[in-house]
């Protein structure tokens, strides 16, 4: 089954129109999580994990939040990125409640005590070195008899 659709010439022009107009449509899109922002939603953060050749990568992209209140914190063994939500209660206090953004798990071949993190290009990054256990290892036990 095969269906035409006839467009009239005005049709045509507004779809032209559009495709002049879809860099600076992409562009909104991509600043802010349109879908999820709809009705109060909440934005869902952009996340990367990359591995480099000494280093874990993590590269977020957080549409509406200020990247200057998220706060990094290793917990056990999961990196966690959270900041705070602040809402105003009918009181004309506001409320303050922590809205983890991500949590990664963290394997034995990442050094806790040297991640660090840092904002680049509106981009929160953060990296995790290896340790010693990342370039393998290997020890012949004597077997005592």
């Amino acid at each position: 089954m095969t269906v035409v659709v006839e467009t009239s010439k005005k049709e045509q022009e507004a779809e032209m129109k559009y495709d002049k107009e879809s860099s600076w449509v992409r562009s909104i899109l991509r600043s802010a999580d349109i879908m999820n922002t709809i009705n109060g939603g909440m934005t869902q953060p952009d996340i990367k994990i990359t591995r480099k050749e000494d280093h874990y990568l993590i590269t977020a992209r957080v549409p509406g939040v200020d990247l200057n209140t998220i706060k990094v914190e290793v917990v056990d063994k999961h990196v966690i990125l959270h900041h705070a939500l602040h809402l105003d209660t009918k009181e004309e206090d506001v409320l303050s409640i922590p809205r983890v953004l991500a949590s990664f798990p963290i394997s034995n071949e990442v050094d806790y005590e040297k991640i660090t993190a840092y904002v680049e290009e509106e981009l929160l990054k953060i990296v995790l070195p290896f340790n010693e256990l990342s370039k393998g290892y290997h020890k012949n036990i004597q077997v005592n008899r």
